[in-house]
C-alpha cells in the first residue's frame, strides 16, 4: 500500500476522476438491454466461455479504471486490492477468464459515459447507473448501492454535530453536478449554504482549512478520504435518500454483446454471497447511521 503522504498528494485528482462518476441527474435505470442474439442474465454464466466471448482482444478481458484510490483500488487496479478490482477478478473468473488475461486501461469518465466507442470491454469507476447515460452505454446488474455521507472536520465548528438541524448554517461543499448536490439542497433546502467544487479532492482540501464546515460524497469515498487521505476528518452520518436508490454498474459499449454475461456474473455473485464479502473486506461503512 502507498505511503499516507503519497496517497494524500494524489487524492485531489484521484477524487475528481473517481466521484465524478458517482453523479445521477436521472433514476437508476435496468441498465441497456442485451442484442437479442447474445446469452440472457437469467441464463447464468454457464452460457458464457471466455474462448467464445467477442473482446477486443480475444482471449483478454480489457477493463478500463481511473487512477487508483481507496477504498475502490489499493495500489496499482490489477493488484487485485481494492472492491473494484477484487469485484473485476471476480466476475473475469465467472466467465472463464484467468487473472493474467485481465488487462487494465486507464479511463477516463468522459471516455466511460459518452457514446464513443469504448477502448475497453468493460469498466469499474463507480459510475452510477441512469437512464440518460443507458441511452449512450450499458450497465452491468447493480453491483452496490451508495448512499451520500457527510464529513465534518475533527476540529470544526461543527465537529460535534449529530443532526441536520446541527448543521443549520454551515457551509456545506458537494461535487458539482453530482448526486451529493441534490441530496444536500434535498436534505437542508435555504438552512445550509451549498457550495460546489470541481472535485471532492478540492472540496476536501476546503473542509480541512476551514473554507467549508462539512464535504457531502459517496459515503465509502468519504470514509476512505477521512481515515487515509485526511485523517482530521470524521464521517458523522449519511444524508436521506433522494427519490430511487443510487446504484452502480460495471459499463460497458452500447448493445455490447458482453452485457449479459458480465450481469450473469454479477448476480452470481450476489446470489453466492461472494458480494457481501467484498464489501465486507473492503468497505466499512455499514455501521454509519442517517442522520435525521
Amino acid at each position: 500500500m502507498r505511503s499516507r503522504l503519497v496517497l494524500a498528494t494524489a487524492l485531489a485528482p484521484a477524487l475528481v476522476l473517481g466521484l465524478a462518476a458517482c453523479g445521477a441527474d436521472d433514476a437508476p435505470s435496468d441498465g441497456g438491454a442485451a442484442p437479442s442474439d447474445a446469452p440472457t442474465a437469467a441464463a447464468g454464466t454457464e452460457a458464457c466461455d471466455a474462448a467464445d466471448l467477442p473482446t477486443l482482444t480475444e482471449g483478454t478481458l480489457t477493463v478500463g479504471a481511473s487512477e487508483p484510490f481507496e477504498p475502490w483500488y489499493v495500489g496499482e487496479p490489477a493488484s487485485g486490492e481494492g472492491f473494484e478490482s477484487a469485484l473485476v477478478y471476480e466476475v473475469a473468473d465467472r466467465l472463464g477468464y484467468a487473472a493474467e488475461d485481465v488487462e487494465w486501461t486507464s479511463v477516463t469518465f468522459e471516455q466511460i459515459v459518452s457514446p464513443a466507442i469504448k477502448p475497453f470491454d468493460v469498466a469499474a469507476y463507480q459510475t452510477t447507473i441512469t437512464d440518460e447515460r443507458a441511452e449512450a452505454v450499458d450497465f452491468s446488474s447493480p453491483y452496490l448501492t451508495s448512499r451520500q455521507g457527510v464529513i465534518v472536520a475533527d476540529d470544526g465548528e461543527f465537529a460535534d454535530a449529530a443532526s441536520l438541524a446541527d448543521l443549520s448554517g454551515a457551509k456545506v461543499g458537494v461535487t458539482a453536478s453530482q448526486t451529493s448536490l441534490e441530496a444536500a439542497e434535498q436534505a437542508w433546502g435555504d438552512d445550509v449554504e451549498v457550495v460546489p467544487f470541481n472535485g471532492a479532492g478540492d472540496g476536501m482540501t476546503a473542509l480541512t482549512s476551514g473554507t467549508v464546515d462539512a464535504m457531502v460524497m459517496d459515503v465509502d469515498q468519504g470514509v476512505a478520504a477521512s481515515t487515509v487521505y485526511f485523517p482530521d476528518t470524521t464521517v458523522i452520518g449519511t444524508l436521506p435518500d433522494v427519490g430511487e436508490p443510487e446504484q452502480l454498474g460495471l459499463v460497458l459499449d452500447k448493445d455490447s454483446e458482453l452485457t449479459a454475461c458480465v450481469s450473469a456474473a454479477v448476480d452470481e455473485l450476489e446470489a453466492d454471497g461472494t458480494l457481501d464479502e467484498l464489501r465486507t473486506t473492503w468497505l466499512d461503512s455499514d455501521d454509519i447511521e442517517q442522520l435525521s
